[in-house]
């Protein structure tokens, strides 16, 4: 009634490729859940990113608005232009004052 086979061998066998096999599936899960992880945070960056381009896109066009170097330049020397008319007319009214002040 010996059919040549040892089932405890057989069992042997059985149960170590039933290891193997569950390590090795066991490894992969591992993996696979680090890159959907991975996944979801490149994700979350690429939409950070949007974001940051966006504000990048819009302070860039209120800069370009804003006056440059040359512009603040012109406008000094036209407040110093101003300056002296400024200078003059107060000069002119307080003779005018002294005048009328005297006149009397």
């Amino acid at each position: 009634m010996d059919d040549g086979l040892d089932y405890s061998k057989l069992k042997f066998w059985l149960d170590l490729l039933q290891w193997v096999f569950t390590l090795g599936l066991m490894v992969f899960v591992w993996i696979d859940r680090g890159r959907e992880k991975n996944k979801g945070e490149i994700e979350a960056l690429a939409v950070r990113t949007e974001s940051l381009e966006r504000r990048l896109i819009t302070a860039e066009e209120s800069l370009r608005h804003s006056p440059t170097h040359e512009d603040i330049a012109k406008l000094q020397s036209q407040y110093a232009g101003l300056e002296s008319k400024l200078d003059r007319v107060t000069t002119t009214l307080d003779r005018i004052h002294d005048y009328l002040m005297n006149a009397k």
